[in-house]
């Protein structure tokens, strides 16, 4: 659901004025490339894809600067999103993460909670298959959050 107000294009205006980074990690190559997709076609300006949890380490260390958001799948093979989340929090990463699973969605509230005690800033949680406007939605919602910032 595109915030109240805005159309589509206003949205995608948004999130592209913001110039974001996005690390995104999941398994499944095709949510991987759905979402990237739909990420750039939403205005994002950088799209960085990782498919489990040590790739994401790796590609995080590698950068000069940390992306803008994480969005992070919870179940993925060698290192889960846990175990991701529970690298960032003791590297005393700081920084905003969307959690996205295929689990209830009663089980992501409680992760939410999770990564806030890690030092995480929790921007949401999206059951799969992730619906685009739930994703402009908490994309947005960072947006607005950082205008104050600028």
């Amino acid at each position: 659901m595109i915030e109240v107000g805005m159309d589509e294009r206003g949205t995608a205006q948004m999130i592209a004025a913001n110039s974001l980074r996005i690390l995104l990690l999941d398994d499944d190559k095709f949510t991987l490339e759905l979402v990237g997709d739909m990420l750039l076609e939403l205005g994002v300006a950088e799209v960085i894809r990782a498919e489990n949890g040590e790739q994401g380490l790796a590609i995080l260390a590698g950068l000069s600067s940390q992306p803008d958001i994480l969005i992070c799948d919870l179940s993925m093979p060698e290192m889960d999103g846990v175990g991701f989340l529970m690298h960032l929090g003791m590297q005393g990463y700081v920084g905003d993460v969307i959690l996205i699973s295929g689990a209830q969605r009663h089980l992501l509230s409680g992760m939410d909670m999770y990564s806030s005690k890690l030092g995480l800033i929790p921007l949401g949680t999206l059951a799969k298959p992730i619906a685009r406007d739930e994703l402009a939605s908490v994309i947005t919602r960072f947006c607005r959050k950082n205008e104050r910032r600028i």
